[in-house]
């Protein structure tokens, strides 16, 4: 155990909080009322009791447990570094988290963003001026039709149905989600995902498959983004279009990420992500992730939102594919693969 480091888990899941003990750090917890009797069994001398909808009593009852305890790190149930301890950590968190901030730092580097924007009817035509053409429009739901010149906008404006739309500069190429663990600054990236739209919905295929020059330029990249924020702790996950001119960023998101490819890794590499965190910050040695077994998942269009569609496993991507593919009843016109599928997807 690394007897310099103490984390609060803030409101977690049994399953979250069992992964944190075994690892061995020192913990507590800040739980609600009812979950007293759940929790009790693992630290019952290791947790405070606030009500979770009182938002001053949380910040006061996190804000006391850190002083008392000279606590070191702070997450969220969702993976998300919390403000009491590391406020310019935390604040890097914010930062990736919010699209248009990030923007703005990365605007002058040499990792831009994809330029995107949510507009409602009059306000397309102004947003796609400042975008740029070519452009993707996705609708509410989930079409895509890319425009090109002036002429297709302004047909597509002319059948448009009300209501929101999200438009993003259209970059060619593949799009990958890169998982990534920080500790003490050090990013640890632990499998760059595939990620991909199909005529049934959205597909993951883990490990992607990149050429070696391809994924030593997509990770230095993502630890270059989350460097010019200063994110110095906790997991993230970094969606990437891998463009003829470079990987081009998509979104950042602090926190454990898609549940989906967080199984997916740990179904084909035997690494489960929250658990290798903490054990980092236990100080027990981190084990490599080496994906050598693929495992696949899809989302559909009409499932519930963050439903999981099917999940399968197998020896080489194709198999994977062929199955996701009978999976949902698909026997004809199979999808193209990801190589000559353009991003971003999401």
């Amino acid at each position: 155990m690394n007897a310099d480091i103490r984390l609060l888990l803030c409101f977690p899941s049994v399953s979250l909080a069992r992964k944190a003990v075994r690892s061995g750090v020192d913990l507590r917890l800040v739980i609600a009322e009812d979950e007293r009797q759940a929790f009790g069994t693992l630290v019952s001398d290791h947790t405070d009791v606030v009500d979770p909808d009182d938002k001053s009593a949380v910040t006061r009852t996190v804000a006391k447990v850190v002083q008392d305890h000279h606590i070191t790190h702070v997450l969220a149930s969702d993976g998300f570094p919390a403000a009491q301890t590391v406020p310019d950590s935390a604040g890097a968190a914010r930062v990736l988290a919010e699209d248009d901030r990030l923007a703005e730092v990365l605007a002058t580097s040499r990792y831009p963003m994809i330029r995107r924007a949510t507009a409602t009817g009059a306000d397309v035509s102004e947003a796609v001026s400042r975008i740029g053409l070519p452009v993707v429009i996705r609708s509410g739901q989930r079409e895509e039709v890319v425009l090109r010149r002036g002429a297709e906008l302004a047909e597509w404006l002319n059948g448009a149905e009300p209501g929101p739309v999200e438009i993003a500069e259209f970059v060619i190429g593949p799009e990958v989600v890169i998982t990534t663990l920080t500790l003490d600054g050090m990013h640890r990236v632990v499998g760059a995902t595939a990620k991909w739209m199909t005529s049934g919905g959205v597909r993951y295929l883990h490990p992607a498959e990149l050429a070696e020059p391809v994924s030593r330029e997509t990770r230095a990249t993502v630890t270059a983004v989350l460097d010019l924020v200063g994110y110095e702790f906790g997991p993230a996950e970094t969606t990437l279009v891998l463009s003829e001119r470079g990987p081009r960023v998509v979104s950042v998101r602090p926190g454990f990420g898609t549940r989906t490819i967080a199984r997916l890794i740990e179904i084909a590499a035997g690494v489960d992500v929250q658990t290798e965190l903490f054990r980092a910050l236990a100080g027990g040695q981190v084990r490599p992730s080496s994906a050598r077994w693929f495992a696949g998942a899809e989302h559909t269009h009409a499932a519930p939102e963050g439903a999981l569609y099917v999940v399968a496993e197998g020896p080489t991507p194709e198999a994977v594919e062929a199955l996701l593919d009978r999976g949902r009843g698909v026997a004809l016109s199979p999808d193209p693969p990801p190589s000559r599928r353009s991003g971003p997807t999401a």
